[in-house]
């Protein structure tokens, strides 16, 4: 474990050495689809994905072999990498597949993904923070343990990218006492990285999730608050996130020495150092998206016990390779036996090969609905996906996968047509298109409550329509309490709203305009109400 001000020490170590390395920034100049325009790329990680922004509002003909974690490009110490992700149809740089390597750009690569989207690599010098740049700096990330009983150390993260993996030490440390719970956690499992000075989190495909609150992480990356819940793997490893800032040094001419605390102490108290694991060196994305395939496959798994929500099953192969091998192996230990008692053995274990045989077709059998859902979404059948879920959820409600599948089917299926109803003002088609959402979820516990923060958001834009813009006068003491109660819904459930709408742009990122659109609207609201509820 390092002390604090050791980490404190290698932190400034860290900057100084960032600092160094001159940034550079990305421009994809586009080869094919020339309409759509080029790509300027300033962030360390961008995403390339069927369902990532921008080429979610590309025509369909030009991402619809693109896969939905496609591919990833990445700044590291000055220069730039793309790392394919495993995609269905593949990436070429200069013609050459980019597949279990990671690939570093110069400028004037021609880069290919899944033979649709061609672009010419572009770099150079970043441009330099703006005087509108914020005044502080994220200092530092700290993940408190939710269970203090579990004996889980809290976790400051001051550098970044930081990966979670169950072999590296802030986790391998409770594999002795927690086996099987380390075994949840995946290799590669999760990596929190920072976009435009902001905490972010992405899955790295692990095999048993990463979650923010209820919520299972896709594809996409999520932006990181202070006071979420995160959990990796399952119900061991959860933790509340607490965000530390610092001022810039332009805004801090005094220098300082920052001091981490953990979110768990409260202010003014001293920190127990000897339950936090400071992470003072920044890991690379270079060994985060470069993929050790074997080593992924050895062990992703947790071979004590299934995982929360099950594990995947395992093919007829697998249970008939496992019941040779016990067959081989009993038949070896009573080599001795006579050929009657072989034979009766044989018959035996046959017999309970096809039985374990059953067994796991019928968990296979049991799984195709996901299968088939999945299936749908992976095509773009989102329709059919959202009826197929809530058909199977009227059966099977309390299924948590067909849930998390299914709310991704209703909202990619309905939202897109809501938004553009409601930014057109025609509120009654808006209104009808919530209808259908919250039919499709009557049984999904997951969709349900972002239906209804869909439809809340619709009927305060049409209430706002109605009264000729958010800031105009109020003209009468109803509309004014009409104002009140809205504002007061706001206000009493704003972490509720706010959390909703980060679940619903996680699955269709243009939420993310209209959320603000309507938290613009009650800025303006507020102050309307106030002004003249003050007059009257």
């Amino acid at each position: 474990m390092m002390a604090p001000e050791e980490a404190v020490a290698a932190t400034m170590r860290g900057s100084r050495q960032a600092a160094a390395a001159p940034r550079v920034a990305i421009v994809l100049e586009a080869l094919t689809h020339p309409e759509l325009g080029p790509l300027a790329i300033d962030d360390g990680v961008f995403a390339i994905g069927r369902t990532e922004q921008p080429f979610a509002g590309y025509p369909p003909e030009a991402v619809s072999e693109l896969s939905r974690r496609h591919a990833r490009i990445f700044i590291e110490s000055g220069d730039a990498y793309l790392a394919d992700l495993d995609s269905k149809n593949g990436t070429t740089v200069n013609g050459t597949p980019v597949r279990q390597t990671i690939v570093r750009l110069h400028d004037g690569d021609e880069v290919d993904f899944a033979r649709v989207l061609a672009y010419r690599v572009r770099l150079q010098a970043a441009a330099s923070a703006s005087a509108s740049a914020p005044p502080a700096r994220l200092a530092s990330l700290s993940l408190t343990p939710e269970r203090a009983e579990l004996g889980l150390e809290t976790i400051v993260v001051s550098s970044f990218p930081f990966l979670i993996s169950k072999v590296d030490d802030t986790f391998a440390r409770y594999r002795d006492k927690e086996p099987h719970q380390v075994g949840y956690l995946s290799r590669r499992h999760a990596h929190i990285f920072l976009k435009g000075g902001q905490p972010w989190i992405e899955d790295l495909g692990s095999t048993n999730g990463t979650f923010i609150g209820a919520a299972r992480l896709d594809e996409h990356a999520h932006a990181l608050e202070d006071g979420d819940v995160l959990a990796f793997g399952g119900h061991h490893f959860v933790y509340r996130v607490g965000l530390q800032w610092e001022a810039l040094p332009e805004q801090a001419p005094e220098p300082t020495v920052t001091r981490f605390r953990s979110a768990a102490a409260a202010p003014g108290a001293a920190e127990d150092t000897d339950h936090t694991t400071f992470v003072a060196s920044a890991g690379s994305f270079l060994d985060i998206f470069c993929v050790d395939r074997g080593a992924a496959q050895e062990d992703e798994i947790n071979p004590a016990e299934a995982p929360p929500g099950g594990a995947a099953p395992q093919t007829g192969r697998q249970a008939r390779g496992k019941a040779a091998l016990m067959a081989a192996g009993l038949l070896d230990a009573l080599g001795a036996a006579g050929e009657a008692d072989q034979a009766r053995l044989r018959r035996w274990i046959m017999a309970l090969s096809g039985l374990i045989l059953a067994a796991v077709l019928a968990i296979h059998l049991a799984g195709a609905p996901q299968r088939r859902l999945q299936a749908l979404l992976d095509s773009g059948e989102l329709t059919a996906a959202s009826t197929l879920a809530a058909e199977r959820l009227a059966q099977d409600p309390d299924n948590a996968e067909l849930r998390a599948l299914g709310t991704e089917a209703l909202l990619r299926a309905g939202l897109p047509s809501w938004m553009a109803q409601l930014k057109a003002r025609r509120f009654g088609p808006a209104a009808q298109a919530v209808a259908r959402m919250r039919g499709l979820s009557r049984n999904n516990a997951d969709a349900a409550p972002l239906v209804a923060e869909i439809a809340w958001v619709g009927e305060v834009e049409q209430f706002v329509a109605a009264r000729g813009g958010a800031d105009a006068p109020v003209r009468s003491p109803a509309e004014q309490a009409r104002i009140q109660r809205i504002l007061g819904q706001w206000q009493d459930e704003q972490q509720a709203h706010q959390r909703a709408s980060a679940t619903i742009a996680a699955y269709v990122p243009a939420f993310r305009d209209t959320y603000a659109q309507v938290a613009s609207d009650l800025r303006k609201l507020a102050l309307a109400g106030g002004s003249n509820g003050s007059d009257q």
